[in-house]
């Protein structure tokens, strides 16, 4: 090698030593900082963001049994959900069953089998008859029967989505609420308008019967399709579900668009269609979103559509996907908005701890603040057994039925009991940019001219974090390893407390 060679080599690795060490000195320094010096968190009223629309969580499923539920245990889980003294969530997810309940077990490789729990009713069982409402027996669902009054009556409600995880198993190509093969599309074509008299007619029911007893002016959307790109069908199928590909998918919905105008303008209804519950929205993935909206946005109804509805799973707390798809639909699909309408943790054993709070807490900050959605939704409202799927339990015991919460409960209602519809995102930065020490926040202005802001510190100790504005008083709401929706009033000094491993919510006057 040449004398002049090494020269060069010996001076590019002194000088690649030399980035190393100023950047770790860099990265030292700014820790200790983080960690030891004070912190602060920046509001800005003049930068405003998205529109809250609320947060809720779906009827599925287990309300099928609850009307067998004591009636004190019945009202105590609907108060712990939709009631003041609860989370009070303001969005109603009510599922229109596809009939799987009566047509025999799923797939003999599923996890669920013959359980009923998995399973949902259906309104008719006559293919002669979805147009026609006199033929619907609409005491087949549980959740008319009680449940849905009596969240009703709380008087929190202001959305219901009614939606679908598959069409009426008269209406599929093999006769059952899932697919003979995987991706399999399982909707007959020549039943896309039968689906469609099947959903409005179910929706206007219950819309004309059950929630204009209680407040006209709710707001109803029809969501006819659930989680399109998965396979939903085999051996291993476990629950009510349909594949679409994108070119049917487009064209069910074009069919669906023409029957929900044309029935609103009969019924002096403002229902809106809800599109397209993605299975999830991470980019690059297998999901193919980018595929579903291009082929979704070839027809003129898409423009009229202004909110596209998506999944959490996969995404999850990871600030990379939720940023990748915001900035796609901002640069493809100016002014559409986005809201969240289902997450869980798809993972068998209910972990009750602040563990679990925190996690639950960074998917629910981080959909708010970089995938700016205008609502969030968890899956099950209530569930059974020992899975992550479920707000509130119903378990059974020796000595009877009982209802249990656990921190996930809590650190949503550390959002939805103090970010009330119409609270406006604001700017909030926390100076430790790099997330070094754990603490993170959102911040809203609200209707009532109060600014709420969440905060998260995740670490193991305690923490004090600067906050200039003027601000009189605070309301401080904690939920930690050792509290559930602590308040504590008084002066603001200057200073947020936060304590170890919590979810805080400071509303400043």
């Amino acid at each position: 090698m040449k004398e002049k060679t090494k020269n060069n080599i010996f001076i590019s690795l002194i000088a690649l030593a030399v980035v190393v060490v100023s950047l770790a000195l860099f990265f030292g320094a700014y820790a200790l900082c983080m960690f030891c010096g004070d912190t602060a968190i920046t509001l800005d009223l003049t930068k405003k963001y998205q529109t809250i629309e609320g947060f809720g969580a779906s009827s599925a499923w287990i309300y099928q049994d609850m009307d067998n539920l004591e009636p004190a245990l019945q009202d105590e889980a609907m108060e712990l959900l939709y009631g003041d003294s609860g989370l009070m969530l303001n969005t109603f997810r009510y599922n229109i069953g596809g009939g799987s309940n009566e047509i025999g077990g799923y797939g003999e490789g599923s996890l669920n089998g013959t359980n009923s729990y998995f399973k949902a009713e259906r309104f008719t069982g006559d293919y002669s008859a979805f147009a026609d409402k006199d033929n619907y027996d609409f005491t087949k669902c549980a959740v008319v029967d009680g449940m849905f009054e009596q969240t009703l009556a709380k008087g929190n409600i202001t959305h219901v989505v009614f939606f679908a995880n598959s069409p009426h198993y008269l209406m599929t190509l093999n006769g059952k609420t899932h697919g003979e093969k995987e991706y399999d599309n399982n909707l007959k074509e020549e039943a896309y308008g039968a689906f469609a008299d099947y959903l409005l007619i179910s929706a206007g029911y219950l819309y004309e019967n059950i929630i204009c007893k209680y407040n006209p002016d709710i707001k109803v959307y029809i969501s006819p399709v659930n989680e399109p790109q998965w396979k939903w069908g085999g051996a291993a199928a476990g629950q009510e579900g349909c594949h679409y590909d994108p070119e049917p998918l487009g064209k069910f919905y074009d069919v669906f668009h023409d029957r929900l105008t044309a029935y609103n303008e009969v019924n002096g209804t403002d229902f809106v269609m809800d599109i397209f519950e993605s299975g999830n929205y991470k980019m690059p993935d297998s999901s193919n979103v980018k595929k579903y909206l291009k082929e979704l946005s070839k027809y003129d109804w898409f423009d009229d559509i202004d909110t596209i509805s998506v999944h959490s799973y996969g995404a999850n707390d990871s600030v990379f996907y939720k940023s990748n798809f915001a900035d796609y639909m901002q640069s493809n699909y100016e002014g559409k908005k986005i809201t969240v309408s289902e997450y869980c943790v798809l993972e068998f054993g209910v972990v009750k701890t602040m563990d679990m709070g925190i996690y639950n807490a960074k998917t629910i900050l981080r959909d708010l603040k970089y995938l700016n959605a205008t609502g969030w939704s968890w899956w099950l409202s209530v569930s059974q057994g020992d899975y992550e799927d479920g707000l509130v339990y119903w378990n059974k015991t020796q000595e009877g039925n009982v209802i249990n919460k656990y921190k996930r409960y809590y650190v949503l209602g550390q959002f939805s009991r103090y970010v009330p519809e119409g609270s406006v995102r604001i700017e909030a930065k926390y100076s430790d940019f790099m997330g070094f020490n754990g603490v993170e926040c959102v911040a809203f202005e609200r209707p009532d001219g109060k600014i709420a802001l969440i905060v998260i510190n995740d670490g193991g100790s305690e923490r004090e974090v600067s906050l200039s504005g003027n601000f009189s008083t605070v309301c401080k709401i904690v939920t930690d390893e050792n509290s559930d929706w602590s308040v504590s009033e008084g002066a603001f000094d200057g200073k947020l407390s936060l304590s170890p491993m919590s979810v805080t919510t400071f509303i400043f006057s």
